[in-house]
């Protein structure tokens, strides 16, 4: 080959390259296509790129010059491809930046609503690109803020608050007053729609409360809660459409929806999801609104391809893949599935088969990714979606009308800040029904079915996709063995429900120790409904489940103490049930955790310290720790700081059976109790089976049976110095074990088969 030939050969290669964005959205050959969408879907998986890409790219490049002959399309791909993976892999290291402590500065242009324990998610617009920091508060939107971090597993951690360098300018300003208006104008309303209205169409979920969040995970509305690709997707679309009702042609729709989409994550925000929500709303955009000669799978692929490039913390998020996911499902199946349906059930409306066949594919295509977050399936999730989907779109559209008249109210266009209140108005009522049916469905037996955890669980979730896939396709070409299939199918999947069930626990139960993760909660039950509740866990679910399983309906709440993983829960235990009142140490009872329970509930607050002594329906309850401190005697102090040497120890006697729950005490009050201590029948490990521990302690209690409540955790919990303490007895583990119940005689069941569990030490 002459050096002219080379040259040119070169040119054209790296001319066809380079020509691939444009290419990529013109019809490609299927197989192409499918390959595009594979290695689109293995990069949405990608959790976190190491080293290894600076091998994985030079050979992926490689092998594509060699295709580039013979198989002109391939090559092009795997090139492509390798670059994309080697910026995608470049970015995402320079926004986790590195190991050591450092100043980060940059624009907050977006944030995660606070945890259960105080911290939330920035996310910060720097000069490397999008970095996201776990910060103990939240300054504006639009701040330019400084933040000494270092590296948490794949985001920034900043022990300190932000230090704002400048404040938001009036643009942004205009979006913080825009989104308050929205809200206030929702909850005007004054029912559940209008907490779930502001999160629907601008992402701002701090109205919905505890139990409508748990609801709409429940049955699979949680990307209804908050701002998803299908919102944004029915804001870009309208935008475009009423262009084209203008007699735009395409591209002038395809811009205006584009730019709309633009302003709407603006006033959403620049958080990973929305950002996410905005890639998949402007594909379909291009798809729809250009009206033909684009490619969806190539358009998508695209999509998918460029986003993790330019913004790298997307491959890390379990929605984006969720979203990717769904929206293949839909492209490649739901087509295929409606033309035949159509076919065969011509007497039944085009518009009722797709709002049954759209949800039930989407959520059989993101059961694998959604048992490997949490391992549960429901029954009822594809009703409450295809139910739920007909309210979306009005609330969504009414909600965003909402938002246009309250933005050029701000600006001073007079009269629509008065009229956005009625489309909010309206909006909310839609979303009243959504809500409605969450709750409904959320309740209604087999709404959350045991299923077994990662990896085995996730793997026959994909088994059984597979076989699920195999009938629908036989039945779809006319084969009789799609229905066997399809029956051996579903009773594959009762048979993992029915095995890896939790067992509830017999009438007779005495305590209760609830299998709520790393946390804890007891249960005391003093019959008919009754029962005193010892700390609630983290979250709200667990506890509500638990109580449910134990038929508590009318009960007293005893909070140990105020780490979030013994109390941020409550919320749950007040659920349909009635709280009497709060009994809390006496050293906090003036604290801000205390007044906020009681302005949430009204419940009657008591007061306890060391050796007092109540009876609660026939249990004898006595307090063994802590002593008063002198700085709480006086009304006027102020520090009710968490503290784990602060928590309340109860002693507990009834029917016979005896039990400690200690809270988080150390070994400093360990061992002073242990100088006093009487045993008794049942122990509870204190901190959850730390090694801050005193064996005396445990020698003293000298329990017939050791519980530790504990969930997965980063601080080695049950260490095995804390396991070995309580010698030579049955140790139960809530992680191992699921609920534990005692009953008299200090005989026990457990949720779940745990005995050759590891931890397990046979009396």
């Amino acid at each position: 080959m002459s050096s002219s030939d080379s040259t040119k050969w070169v040119r054209d290669r790296w001319g066809a390259i380079l020509g691939w964005v444009a290419s990529v959205a013109k019809v490609w050959p299927g197989s192409v296509r499918l390959l595009i969408c594979a290695m689109s879907l293995w990069a949405t998986a990608l959790s976190a790129p190491g080293p290894w890409v600076l091998f994985t790219a030079p050979v992926l490049v490689g092998i594509g010059f060699l295709c580039l002959r013979r198989h002109h399309h391939l090559g092009v791909l795997l090139i492509m491809f390798a670059c994309l993976l080697a910026v995608q892999t470049t970015l995402l290291g320079t926004a986790r930046g590195t190991d050591e402590v450092t100043e980060v500065e940059g624009m907050v242009v977006g944030h995660s609503q606070p945890g259960a324990s105080g911290w939330s998610r920035l996310t910060l617009l720097t000069s490397t690109g999008v970095t996201e920091v776990l910060s103990p508060s939240v300054p504006p939107d639009g701040s330019h803020v400084s933040l000494r971090t270092e590296a948490l597993d794949d985001i920034r951690l900043s022990n300190a608050d932000p230090k704002v360098l400048r404040a938001p300018n009036r643009l942004w300003q205009w979006r913080g007053d825009l989104r308050m208006q929205l809200r206030l104008d929702s909850l005007a309303s004054g029912h559940s729609g209008g907490a779930l209205l502001p999160g629907l169409v601008v992402g701002d979920t701090a109205p919905q409360d505890a139990r409508m969040k748990d609801d709409m995970r429940v049955v699979s509305l949680t990307h209804i809660s908050a701002v998803s690709g299908s919102n944004v997707t029915i804001v870009s679309l309208g935008a475009g459409l009423v262009a084209g009702l203008c007699r735009a042609g395409p591209r002038t729709r395809v811009a205006v929806g584009v730019l709309t989409c633009v302003g709407y994550v603006f006033v959403v925000g620049f958080e990973p999801s929305a950002i996410r929500a905005a890639g998949m709303a402007i594909a379909v955009a291009l798809v729809f609104l250009r009206g033909g000669g684009i490619s969806p799978v190539a358009a998508m692929s695209s999509t998918v391809c460029l986003l993790l490039s330019l913004v790298p913390v997307l491959a890390t998020s379990v929605g984006f893949v969720l979203s990717v996911v769904s929206t293949a499902a839909i492209m490649f199946v739901v087509p295929i599935v409606l033309r035949r349906l159509r076919l065969h059930l011509s007497m039944v409306p085009a518009i009722v088969i797709s709002a049954l066949i759209v949800p039930l594919v989407a959520q059989l295509a993101c059961t694998p990714v959604l048992v490997a977050i949490d391992p549960r399936i429901g029954l009822w999730s594809v009703a409450a979606n295809a139910l739920a989907a007909p309210a979306v779109l009005p609330a969504t559209i009414l909600g965003f009308l909402s938002l246009v008249c309250g933005g050029l109210g701000l600006v001073g266009v007079p009269g629509l800040l008065w009229c956005a209140g009625l489309p909010a108005w309206l909006g909310s009522l839609c979303a009243w029904w959504i809500v409605a049916v969450a709750r409904v469905c959320a309740n209604l037996p087999g709404a959350a079915l045991d299923w077994p955890p990662p990896p085995w669980g996730t793997m026959a979730a994909v088994g059984l996709l597979a076989v699920l896939t195999v009938g629908m396709w036989l039945i779809v070409r006319r084969k009789l063995w799609g229905v066997p299939v399809i029956v051996l199918c579903i009773c594959l999947t009762a048979l993992i429900i029915v095995v890896g069930r939790t067992k509830p626990p017999g009438n007779d139960w005495l305590v209760m120790v609830c299998d709520v993760g790393q946390g804890s909660a007891t249960l005391i039950n003093l019959g008919e409904g009754r029962g005193l509740v010892v700390d609630t866990g983290k979250d709200p679910k667990p506890v509500d489940v638990c109580l449910d399983e134990g038929g508590i309906e009318d009960f007293d709440l005893v909070i140990s103490h105020f780490d979030a993983d013994h109390s941020a829960g409550y919320a749950g235990t007040t659920w349909s049930r009635t709280l009497r009142r709060l009994w809390v140490s006496a050293n906090v009872v003036g604290g801000e955790e205390v007044r906020s329970i009681v302005e949430d509930t009204g419940a009657e607050v008591v007061p306890t310290t060391r050796g007092q002594t109540f009876d609660a329906g026939g249990a004898r309850v006595e307090v063994l720790w802590p002593p008063q401190t002198v700085q709480e005697r006086d009304p006027s102090a102020e520090g009710t700081e968490v503290r784990n040497e602060n928590s309340l120890v109860l002693r507990v006697d009834q029917e016979g059976l005896s039990y400690l729950v200690p809270g988080d005490i150390g070994e400093d009050e360990q061992f002073l109790l242990a100088q006093s201590l009487e045993a008794v029948d049942v122990l509870i490990a204190p901190h959850h089976g730390s090694s801050d521990l005193s064996e005396d302690f445990f020698t003293a209690a000298g329990a017939r049976l050791g519980v530790i409540s504990v969930g997965e955790n980063s601080y080695g919990h049950p260490t095995p110095q804390a396991q070995r303490a309580f010698g030579p007895v049955p140790v139960l583990r809530t992680d191992l074990c699921g609920t534990i119940a005692v009953y008299a005689d200090a005989r026990y069941s457990t949720g779940r088969h745990c005995d050759r569990a590891p931890g397990w030490m046979p009396g």
